[in-house]
């Protein structure tokens, strides 16, 4: 019994903490729509924009401190974001150029779609739950009738919607005396009852782990478990070497290249130079406007003109863009 108590207890609390995820969700997204699309004096709107970032500790610290209210987490809640004073030049630097402000400001995109879905899951079962019980006549409607008309550019809409306690009967009524629907619904059918099942079942089944998924977006978003991947990933692209097309031409122009590159021709060394950016030869037969088969006889010719013979075949594409890049690949130095 303690069991299903503890249970049904923490089903009441995922329940409560998606219902109440919608308003707040809107609430933090209408806040960063404002600071992002900004179109007032452009002074205040630098300052409106800044201060929303600023607001992200605090949206952070809030959802993280809900979550654990209400879900019984127990994530980290991160404070001091900022080191440097809002009226500085370091502290503008410091709140554009956070990593952690940004993926609270993804978390607010994330949540205003999920707490959406969310909310109609909460719905769909609530609706479920209130059908079961009225099919099995827990609680009664009492009989109503109303009609409705709309009226559209001339044109007339009008029905009407009626209850019938004693049998059951939910009656909608759609048009006039020349032309009309009717659909009749027993909301005391063992149909109705076999619904109110179903979307109960989907729903408690969705439920927790909707509210599981959302309160693991929370940790990785606002506590920063997904903070140190991130950096990996943004430093592996910063440091990752390119050669530039201006690279290119810039080493094209110089009266001298590496020695070992005296021999090739212009077009061989434009491929050489791409095959370091890490192009295949269908990436470089499309930069350069030419078929796939002339890449692979310049790259032939580059690798016999450099002298790389055959035995070091599994390598000697890249020891033809060591060349190129002028380090020597037996002691990893770059060669004068």
């Amino acid at each position: 019994m303690k069991k299903l108590l503890k249970a049904l207890n923490q089903r009441l609390r995922e329940i409560l903490y998606l219902i109440l995820s919608l308003p707040i969700s809107i609430f933090l997204f209408v806040l960063v729509m404002i600071g992002l699309n900004s179109a007032t004096f452009i002074p205040l709107a630098i300052l409106i924009f800044l201060l929303v970032l600023s607001a992200m500790e605090w949206v952070a610290r809030f959802e993280i401190k809900r979550a654990n209210k209400i879900l019984g987490t127990d994530f980290r809640v991160v404070d001091n974001w900022f080191g440097a004073p809002f009226f500085s030049w370091d502290g503008v630097k410091e709140r554009v150029g956070s990593i952690r402000v940004w993926l609270a400001v993804a978390y607010v995109f994330v949540a205003f779609g999920w707490s959406i879905f969310s909310f109609i899951l909460v719905l769909i079962g609530l609706s479920g739950l209130g059908i079961g019980l009225l099919s099995i006549s827990v609680f009664t409607l009492s009989n109503f009738s109303r009609n409705f008309e709309f009226v559209d550019n001339g044109d007339f809409f009008k029905g009407s919607i009626s209850f019938s306690e004693n049998s059951g009967l939910l009656r909608l009524e759609i048009g006039d005396a020349n032309d009309s629907g009717a659909l009749n619904w027993d909301l005391y059918s063992n149909w109705v009852a076999a619904l109110a099942i179903v979307l109960i079942f989907i729903s408690l089944w969705i439920i927790p782990r909707n509210a599981r998924a959302m309160a693991e977006v929370t940790e990785g978003l606002l506590s920063g478990t997904y903070l140190p991947k991130v950096e990996e990933r943004l430093a592996k692209f910063k440091n990752r070497k390119k050669v530039s097309e201006k690279d290119v031409r810039a080493a094209l122009a110089k009266e001298s290249l590496q020695p070992q590159l005296s021999e090739l021709s212009r077009r061989e060394i434009e491929i050489l130079a791409l095959m370091a950016q890490g192009k295949s030869n269908a990436g470089i037969a499309k930069t350069l406007y030419i078929t796939e088969g002339s890449v692979e006889k310049h790259v032939s010719n580059i690798l016999s003109k450099l002298g790389l013979t055959t035995e070091a075949e599994n390598h000697r594409r890249v020891l033809a863009v060591l060349k190129y890049l002028g380090i020597d690949a037996s002691n990893g130095k770059l060669t004068s």
